[in-house]
């Protein structure tokens, strides 16, 4: 190598808060992402967050008022790679919800995942809960994989049900 060569040979990871309004854009993406994995098409993200998902930002920001550290992106050089939004079960107080979670396609498979599932699990710990839910669609296999592998276990009620609960202790 020549002298004075500069090689990068580390990406440089940050988690930082989502802005609703200035991430608009980038939040609408992971939010169509989001719903493509999880059923295939983006039809009930359109229904549930607007024909161009133009409520999704609001939903988002709702998220963070309940704490800025609730909605986050997982960046790689300052560029969002996966994004993470959080909040509380309205069924039992001392669980945290992991309301949407996802890493963007080109990143999935190289320990992302695992790395927001650990910032989604102490944020929730930090703001007092003691265990996290989540739900997951049942043909989401990737998904149901992922969740197992890191110690969430299964606990919905029906075997066939359409949606899978899962939970961890924090």
């Amino acid at each position: 190598m020549p002298s004075g060569a500069y090689v990068k040979y580390s990406r440089v990871l940050a988690f930082r808060p989502v802005d609703p309004a200035r991430d608009a854009g980038r939040l609408i993406e992971f939010g169509r992402e989001l719903y493509r994995e999880s059923l295939g098409d983006e039809r009930a993200f359109h229904r549930e967050f607007g024909l161009r998902g133009e409520r999704f930002p609001k939903w988002i920001a709702d998220c963070a008022s309940l704490d800025p550290a609730f909605a986050a992106f997982l960046t790689e050089d300052a560029a969002p790679i996966g994004f993470v939004a959080l909040g509380s079960d309205p069924r039992e107080v001392c669980a945290g919800h992991v309301h949407h979670f996802c890493v963007a396609p080109g990143y999935r498979g190289q320990g992302f995942g695992g790395l927001l599932d650990d910032y989604a699990r102490a944020t929730l710990k930090a703001a007092g809960f003691s265990k996290a839910r989540l739900n997951v669609t049942a043909s989401n296999r990737r998904a149901l994989r992922f969740y197992a592998a890191q110690g969430w276990r299964d606990v919905t009620a029906r075997l066939h049900a359409r949606l899978r609960y899962m939970e961890v202790a924090l």
